[in-house]
C-alpha cells in the first residue's frame, strides 16, 4: 500500500523551526512499530521551535570573511546533546551575504522502543547535515532582509546500535542527519529604539527528497532487498516534493516566527530577550527501528506547537565578540499513539495545553564567538 501526501504549506527556519503537514493515509506492511523514547523528541521528528538561539549584538567589524561558532549543550531528564556549529560567510556585495554551516554533534540518552522492553542508553556523534545560506538586505534603510538556505543530507540517518543479531535503527533524534534536502525561506526586520533594537522574523521550510542520478531508494540493495513489493515512489524516484526519507520517516514542512529585543544601554554589552513560536502544520511520521521492515507510523511524540524563551548577552568587542545564551523550551503535551490504531494521526493533530511537567526539566546553554578575516 502507499501513503498519499497532501501538502499545503510551509516550513522551518534557521532561527525558529517547526512543521506543517502532509498527511499519510495508510502504512506499508505493518511489522514491528516502535514506541517512543523518553525526552527530546521520543519518536524524534515531530517538529518544534528548537532552542531559538540566535546572535543578537554588535557583531564584528571589517574583514571579508566572517566566522561564527556556536557551541550548544542541551539537556533533559534522560538525555543530553552537545553540538558545535561553525558558520562561515562572506559579502560579495555590501547588501548580500553567502555562508555555509558545518555542524558536528553528539547525543546521549535513554531509548525504549516498546513499553514492555527495558530502556537502554545509546550515544551517537559526528558530522550533521550541511547548510548553505544566502541573505540580502532590502529597503532604503536596510532594516529588512530576505534569506534562503538549503540543507543537504550529509549526516548519517540510519545509525544502528545493538548486537550483530539484533541491531536496531536509532530514533531520528539520535541521528546525525535527516536523509532529506530542506529549503528555508526567511524574512527579518529590525527597528532601532533609543537604547535598543527590536527584531522580528518569519520563516518557511520545505523538506524534500532527491536521487537525481540513481533514481532509487538508497536502501534497495540492503534493507529492502527482501521486500517483495517495491513499487511506487518510496523505492524508485528521482524527486519527491515532500519530506519522506528512504527509511520511511516523514518530516512535514513548517513555519515559524520570533520576536526579540536587544538592550544596548550599557557600553560593551548587549542583552537580549526573545520569544520563538512554531506550529507544525502536519504530523511527522517515524520509521521502524527494525532493519528490513518498512513500517512508518505517526510519531507518538509529535508536538502540535512549541515555543522557546531565550536570554542572551553579548560581550561586545569589534574584533572578537563573545555571546552567551540560555533557552527554555515550552511545548504542548504530546498526544501519544491511538491505543486502537497506532497509524491514526488524530491524537497528534490535537492542540493540547503546555506540558507543565517538562517545563524547567529541559534547557539549552550556548556560547558563541565571532571573528573576521582578510
Amino acid at each position: 500500500m502507499k501513503k498519499n501526501f497532501l501538502i499545503e504549506g510551509c516550513s522551518l527556519v534557521a532561527l525558529v523551526a517547526v512543521a506543517f503537514y502532509a498527511g499519510f493515509s495508510s502504512p506499508v506492511t505493518p511489522a514491528t512499530p516502535w514506541e517512543s523514547i523518553g525526552g527530546c523528541g521520543a519518536g524524534g521528528s515531530g517538529g518544534g521551535s528548537g532552542d531559538g538561539i540566535k546572535w543578537i549584538g554588535q557583531g564584528t567589524s571589517g574583514g571579508y570573511l566572517e566566522a561564527e561558532v556556536f557551541t550548544k549543550y542541551n539537556v533533559g531528564q534522560n538525555f543530553s546533546a552537545f553540538s558545535v556549529n561553525p558558520h562561515f560567510s562572506f559579502k560579495p556585495t555590501w547588501d548580500t551575504k553567502v555562508g555555509v554551516t558545518i555542524p558536528f554533534m553528539s547525543h546521549r540518552g535513554e531509548v525504549q522502543y516498546r513499553t514492555n522492553q527495558p530502556p537502554v542508553d545509546r550515544s551517537t556523534g559526528g558530522l550533521g547535515d550541511i547548510s548553505f545560506d544566502f541573505s540580502k538586505t532590502i529597503g532604503s534603510g536596510g532594516a529588512a532582509s530576505l534569506s534562503a538556505s538549503l540543507t543537504i543530507p550529509t549526516g548519517q540517518y540510519d545509525v544502528k546500535r545493538g548486537t550483530d543479531a539484533a541491531r536496531q535503527i536509532l530514533p531520528s533524534s539520535f541521528q546525525k542527519g535527516s536523509g532529506l534536502y530542506s529549503l528555508t525561506l526567511g524574512w527579518d526586520y529590525s527597528r532601532d529604539t533609543d537604547k535598543g533594537i527590536w527584531l522580528y522574523s518569519l520563516s518557511y521550510t520545505h523538506p524534500f527528497a532527491m536521487h537525481l542520478f540513481s533514481g532509487e531508494n538508497e536502501f534497495n540493495d540492503s534493507y529492502w532487498k527482501n521486500l517483495k513489493n517495491k513499487n511506487g515512489d518510496r523505492f524508485k524516484y528521482h524527486f519527491k516534493p515532500y519530506g519522506e526519507n528512504d527509511l520511511g520517516a516523514f518530516t512535514p514542512p513548517s513555519i515559524g516566527g520570533s520576536i526579540a529585543y536587544g538592550y544596548r544601554g550599557r557600553a560593551g554589552i548587549v542583552q537580549s530577550f526573545g520569544l520563538n513560536f512554531s506550529v507544525p502544520l502536519g504530523v511527522a511520521w517515524i520509521s521502524s527501528e527494525v532493519e528490513g521492515s518498512y513500517n512508518p507510523r505517526p510519531d507518538p511524540d509529535h508536538q502540535a506547537w512549541s515555543m522557546s524563551l531565550v536570554y542572551g548577552i553579548e560581550f561586545s568587542n569589534p574584533d572578537f565578540p563573545v555571546f552567551l545564551a540560555f533557552s527554555l523550551p515550552i511545548h504542548d503535551k504530546a498526544g501519544g499513539a491511538d491505543p486502537d490504531n497506532e497509524y491514526s494521526e488524530k491524537p497528534m493533530k490535537k492542540w493540547n495545553a503546555p506540558d507543565w511537567s517538562d517545563i524547567g526539566q529541559q534547557w539549552t546553554i550556548a556560547v558563541g564567538v565571532k571573528g573576521s578575516f582578510f
